[in-house]
């Protein structure tokens, strides 16, 4: 087998080892996040909608750490560079997209490298998705968001009113917590979600 093809099979059970790490990790999160919504909420609102966020965003850093740590690991043990700052510098310039200046890595792993990069940018992309939709969640709903829905949309100041354009009627009724609310016009703020 040469060299790149050996490359190529580290850099596979790598990213696949992140994925099952993050899948791990995330998992976690959620439930650390439950327990403490079941069992260790606060009499203040405030501070539980500081403390929730401020922990999920923490461990998903100690997770994009320790994947930036077994990457680093790989560059160390291996040779690839020299020194553990080296190897965690390289790692988290590559697991960032940010890059390194002034580190070699030795032939055989630079695509390894390049390919942590790839691995990085979706791996943090999910965690992003994640954080979003789980805070998303457990903080807002639609009766209690600070800006009312549709506020901005154009047109009829009634919605069940047949649309001048298709001549349609919304499929959706007044005030069910989903289309504009009264007084906007329901396409427009459809076409929009």
């Amino acid at each position: 087998m040469n060299d790149l093809a050996g490359e190529l099979l580290v850099s596979l059970g790598m990213v696949s080892s992140m994925v099952l790490l993050h899948i791990v990790g995330l998992t976690a999160l959620l439930r650390l996040t439950r327990l403490h919504l079941d069992h260790f909420r606060t009499p203040w609102l405030t501070l539980d909608r500081l403390l929730v966020p401020l922990s999920m965003v923490t461990g998903l850093f100690a997770l994009h750490g320790l994947e930036v740590w077994a990457y680093a690991v790989l560059y160390e043990r291996t040779g690839a560079v020299s020194g553990w700052e080296q190897a965690l510098f390289v790692s988290a310039g590559a697991y960032s997209t940010a890059g390194w200046v002034g580190v070699h890595v030795t032939d055989g792993w630079r695509v390894t490298a390049a390919l942590e990069s790839l691995n990085g940018m979706l791996l943090m992309g999910w965690s992003t998705a994640f954080l979003f939709q789980t805070l998303h969640r457990i903080l807002q709903t639609e009766a209690n968001h600070p800006l009312p829905e549709g506020a901005i949309a154009t047109g009829s100041d009634h919605p069940d009113e047949a649309d001048e354009v298709s001549g349609s009627v919304s499929p959706r009724p007044s005030r069910s917590g989903k289309g504009a609310p009264s007084g906007t016009n329901s396409r427009d703020t459809e076409l929009m979600q």
